[in-house]
């Protein structure tokens, strides 16, 4: 084995290579060498995206129709169907960078939209008691007569200024303590953690009372990350970008896959830490706070996230009967987990509920409040996954769909994210069925987003350009419409008009696609209900977060029937919601201990193995659903305008 061949892979442009074994993937040999790439379905073939072209060289590749013959005879290849067979020299083609746009939550304002009980003012009306502080203390000298230790002496200031008893003392702190104690004849500042009563710092003389702490969000697409003044509550600087793990599948269960395999757990934990790494880089030149004066991070993210973070296996998440390693974490210091600039900060995370309901939604759930009052709410992440939780104070009950990464525009072949130059807005003209769309950032458009899908899927639907099962109608004269032999496509834009000289279309494969990504939602919403006898007309208040409901259409969202048909004031958007409940909870130990209880109030329900839940699916097949009863308004629009 020490003798095997080795093939030689050279990538162009960034002159990059790598040693292969005969028989490698491709795909993963473009990972190995840190090369991004991307790959939605996370290398199973079904996504087209990771499309190279082999220059020279030889690879056995499995056939594929997401590459036209003309493209195949040029040498393109997906390259995690191909198996290196040779030397190879591979051109990686140019992908346009994307930018993360991240919601900031209630701390902004955003015209038409609703947002519900999180405002600047409201959060800065929180009672602030981090638990992490500094105090000025002063510790009794030593002498002939009283010889104890510098550690006992510590100790028992501590317990007489600070009230804590038994006060743990790592031994980082320890050895700094002979001269710490002595520099300033025996006055020190302390930084102490009171949840767990440990020492995180001790410096010589008055410092200063300068606390700072990092809120993060660890989402299946993003991550974000607030830096907080704990005296005072106040936001210092945002940093954000995109969770690089997306390079090894979009959703949480191709990540699962990819961690059980040899070295995959450890790359997934390298990549996210490492981004997190930078983006607290990022903001301490910005900020110039002082690395010693960061005490405490607070973390917020899905189970499956949770796990990969901390480098634990997720494996058991997706396998049958579909349980975490723990829904809470324990406290660590920075450094455990591979934070370089504050190693020794305290990191805390929020607990989960179970396998596919984490500490996100818990985050989610204290941030709107819900959970104090006797109203009933419906609380609704959409994003790469989608969870809800149904209740109030006395009960909430809480499951998650699997919808895909259709609505983060993974799964659809012109899909995109919420970024600059994507379509988030559609109308068509009823006479010409023309396509006017509204680009995020203007300009010429790259692709769809998810709402952007939605807004489309609802117009087709309404406009007679699809039927009840997403078939595009073929004989209504749209000449947008071009279909060669059974597979058709929907042109909404022209190659002319888009940024990268394709044509921006949707295809019936794609249609169906997003019908089973809200059948899903739908049909979790509507068994939650049931499983309280509760119908979707007892809500009084729909709350949606996630990057999604920043540019929603609720109008569209109830005509291919994602969402209830209620009246549209009862839906309240959020923005991101898990990371504004671990701001929260940095700040007020009363808050990051409620986020325990609300983990508890929470009854998780299986929709996996719940047959009201496939026959609601099922039924959610269709647009906007099989019994139009359950979509009054819909029904309505369809008969005013002669579709029905």
């Amino acid at each position: 084995m020490k003798n095997q061949k080795k093939y030689l892979i050279k990538f162009i442009p960034g002159d990059r290579s790598i040693k292969v074994s005969p028989h490698y993937n491709l795909r993963q040999a473009i990972l190995d060498c840190g090369i991004h790439i991307d790959s939605s379905c996370g290398g199973v073939g079904t996504c087209g995206r990771c499309v190279v072209r082999i220059k020279e060289g030889k690879v056995k590749t499995k056939d594929t129709k997401l590459i036209p013959p003309a493209r195949k005879e040029k040498g393109y290849v997906l390259s995690c169907l191909s198996k290196v067979e040779s030397n190879l020299t591979v051109e990686i083609p140019r992908q346009r960078k994307e930018k993360a746009k991240i919601i900031e939550s209630g701390l902004s304002e955003i015209k038409s939209k609703k947002y519900a009980d999180i405002s600047r003012g409201k959060m800065s009306r929180v009672h602030i008691k981090p638990w992490v502080k500094k105090a000025f203390i002063v510790v009794e000298k030593p002498s002939l007569s009283y010889g104890t230790s510098d550690l006992f002496r510590l100790k028992k200031s501590i317990k007489e200024n600070l009230g804590i008893k038994n006060c743990t003392v790592p031994i980082h702190v320890i050895r700094k303590l002979p001269r710490a104690l002595r520099e300033k004849d025996w006055e020190v500042t302390v930084t102490i953690d009171r949840e767990n009563g440990t020492l995180i710092d001790i410096e010589p003389g008055k410092t200063g009372d300068e606390c700072y702490g990092l809120a993060i969000d660890i989402g299946t697409t993003s991550l974000i990350i607030y830096l907080v003044d704990l005296r005072n509550g106040e936001i210092i600087d945002i940093e954000s970008d995109y969770n690089p793990q997306i390079k090894f599948g979009e959703d949480i269960i191709n990540r699962i896959i990819y961690a059980s395999k040899k070295g995959g757990l450890e790359k997934l934990r390298e990549v996210v830490v490492d981004s997190i790494n930078n983006l607290i880089w990022k903001l301490l030149l910005n900020s110039r706070v002082d690395t010693n004066d960061i005490v405490s991070i607070m973390i917020a993210g899905n189970s499956t996230m949770m796990h990969l973070f901390y480098g634990v296996s997720p494996r058991y998440i997706r396998e049958e009967p579909y349980v975490t390693v723990a829904n809470k974490f324990p406290c660590s210091t920075a450094g455990e987990v591979g934070i370089k600039h504050i190693k020794n900060a305290y990191i805390y995370s929020i607990q989960g509920v179970a396998s596919y309901l984490g500490g996100d939604i818990t985050s989610g759930i204290l941030a709107t409040g819900m959970f104090n009052k006797k109203e009933l709410s419906l609380f609704l992440d959409l994003g790469t996954n989608g969870e809800l939780v149904v209740g109030n104070s006395e009960w909430m009950i809480g499951a998650s769909c699997s919808a895909g990464p259709a609505f983060e525009g993974g799964g659809v072949k012109c899909g995109i994210r919420a970024v600059d130059s994507a379509i988030e807005k559609v109308t068509i003209d009823q006479q010409t069925y023309k396509c006017q769309v509204e680009v995020i950032g203007g300009g010429k458009p790259a692709g769809i987003c998810g709402s952007g899908l939605i807004d489309v899927i609802g117009e087709m639907y309404l406009k007679g350009v699809i039927d009840r099962k997403g078939r595009f109608n073929r004989d209504i004269g749209n000449k947008y419409l071009k279909c060669e032999d059974d597979d058709c496509r929907y042109i909404l834009v022209d190659k002319k008009e888009s940024i990268n000289g394709k044509e921006i279309y949707i295809s019936e494969a794609d249609i169906d696609n997003l019908i089973r990504a809200k059948a899903a939602i739908y049909a979790g919403i509507k068994t939650l209900l049931e499983e309280v006898d509760l119908s979707v007309y007892d809500l009084k208040k729909i709350y949606i977060a996630g990057g999604l409901g920043r540019h929603l259409n609720i109008r569209n969202a109830i005509v291919i029937g994602m969402l209830p048909d209620i009246d549209i004031e009862k839906y309240f958007f959020l923005g991101n919601t898990s990371v504004v409940g671990a701001y929260l909870s940095l700040l007020s130990q009363d808050k990051y201990k409620q986020t325990s209880k609300i983990a508890r109030h929470i009854t998780y329900i299986e929709l996996s193995v719940n047959m009201k839940f496939m026959d609601r699916y099922v039924a959610g097949l269709f647009l906007p659903y099989t019994d139009m009863k359950d979509f009054p308004s819909v029904e309505e629009s369809l008969y005013l305008a002669g579709k029905k």
